[in-house]
């Protein structure tokens, strides 16, 4: 489970990232992807999901989870359901 805090991110009382503008940034800092409109891009800008109705589609397998699961797996704060579902692809679940 992630722990959102404003726009940092935190796991177990550890801290894992934070989301700063259309990016997720890891603890040491670096860009591990970005979102954009209803889509999340990896770092290299290869897409890996996207949001379509009340799921979250994943690019690699095919795999969907509802929006309203992972707002229960990324809890707290106030980032958008892109923002949520950015922070758990980019930094694992």
């Amino acid at each position: 489970m992630i722990k959102v805090e404003g726009r940092t991110l935190w796991r177990g009382g550890v801290k894992i990232g934070y989301v700063e503008d259309e990016y997720v940034i890891d603890h040491s800092g670096e860009k591990v992807g970005f979102y954009s409109s209803d889509h999340v891009y990896g770092k290299n800008g290869n897409k890996v999901a996207h949001i379509e109705g009340d799921y979250i589609y994943f690019s690699d397998s095919g795999k969907k989870i509802r929006i309203e699961d992972n707002n229960k797996d990324v809890e707290g704060g106030s980032l958008s359901n892109i923002q949520k579902a950015a922070a758990r692809i980019l930094l694992g679940e």
